[in-house]
């Protein structure tokens, strides 16, 4: 068995390009930016739909392709993975914020779920911001866990409508717990208000929804499933989702898309619906060999997407205490930034992969 396969990499490697964007737009843009052309395209179509839902669907795939790791290599990495999203934190956010307030004191104003009064909550709220990577780790820890139990496939398919279906009833509980509210902030964040930003992108409810999707791809790819039964049994998922999430949002009073990081169970089914259809054609891309070469570039930042993940987000983040956090209103001006991000984070995660005492360090994190 072969163990990259060119469409995973080609699928990373368009959601790192994608991700570095949309990540600018969002950090830098205002609302006016957000809802320009460049905005709606990035933020809310590519960032939404094929963006970091597919990102948790291949994190699936791979968390048992091409070899399953035992538990508990799996439960370290995945506590390893949580620690590197609070290092990160301290990186992209602590410290900018620190140095803003010597040049720049309200270049983090804008960010409205902070509490101003003192410093000491606004660096926790800024430290204890639940990501990607710290989503990365609690899903590796309960993955892992649940893998023990659920052996079968039909088992992972009952886990994950559950999971679609209980998270809206979990959003915003524990906020009374005070001091403890930071033991479930990260599974479910606090409640789904219009105009509040959430405290926790990625909460493990519903994301953990994603990376059971992928796990469920990557079982069949094991067992050794031809490559046109699992296309197949990709188009069938798709159809079925997409079918069940546009009943739920016709039928529904409620926004089933919520604020994109907790969506509703019909917004979290299009979303796994849009990822599968998004996957399956670079699949066919590589069985028709369409756009095979140029694709191949890519493969480069899917191979180090974590550093690049880490790199361009403490790029953009030193970049708030300069440009401010969403304060600038041309869009062409972020435009501009979008191509200057991508080409500082490729050199520096090309200077970092030269130091064998930075990589030993980040290969701790990640393996």
């Amino acid at each position: 068995m072969q163990e990259r396969m060119p469409y995973f990499d080609h699928v990373r490697g368009i959601l790192v390009a994608l991700m570095i964007m949309c990540h600018t737009v969002i950090v830098y843009g205002t609302d006016r930016v957000l809802e320009s052309p460049l905005g709606v395209f990035l933020a809310k179509i590519m960032g939404t739909w094929p963006g970091a839902p597919v990102f948790m669907i291949l994190m699936g795939i791979f968390f048992v392709y091409p070899k399953a790791k035992p538990a508990q290599v799996r439960i370290a990495r995945g506590v390893k993975l949580f620690l590197l999203g609070l290092v990160l934190n301290c990186l992209r956010l602590v410290f900018p914020y620190l140095m803003a307030k010597l040049v720049n004191p309200d270049a983090f104003l804008n960010i409205h779920y902070l509490t101003p009064n003192s410093d000491f909550p606004v660096l926790w709220q800024l430290f204890y911001l639940m990501d990607i990577l710290t989503f990365a780790g609690l899903a590796f820890i309960l993955l892992a866990l649940f893998e023990l139990v659920f052996k079968k496939d039909w088992h992972l398919v009952v886990l994950g409508l559950l999971v679609a279906l209980i998270a809206p009833a979990l959003w915003g509980t524990g906020r009374d717990w005070g001091v403890f509210y930071p033991l479930v902030q990260p599974f479910w964040g606090n409640a789904l208000i219009p105009g509040l930003e959430s405290d926790t992108s990625f909460p493990v409810f519903p994301w953990l929804v994603y990376p059971i999707v992928g796990i469920l791809i990557g079982r069949a790819i094991v067992r050794g499933d031809a490559y046109g039964t699992v296309l197949k049994k990709m188009l069938f998922a798709a159809l079925v989702l997409g079918a069940a999430g546009g009943l739920f949002v016709f039928l529904s009073k409620t926004n089933q898309f919520g604020d994109f990081y907790r969506m509703y169970p019909g917004g979290t089914f299009l979303c796994v619906a849009i990822g599968l259809l998004w996957i399956g054609q670079f699949m066919l891309f590589t069985k028709l060999g369409v756009f095979q070469k140029i694709l191949d570039y890519l493969i480069f930042w899917s191979k180090n997407i974590t550093l690049i993940y880490l790199v361009q987000w403490v790029l953009i983040g030193f970049g708030i205490v300069f440009l401010g956090y969403r304060q600038q209103n041309n869009p062409w001006l972020v435009a501009a930034l979008i191509p200057v991000f991508c080409v500082l984070s490729y050199f520096a995660t090309k200077t970092l992969l030269g130091s064998s005492r930075f990589m030993s360090v980040l290969t701790w994190f990640t393996r």
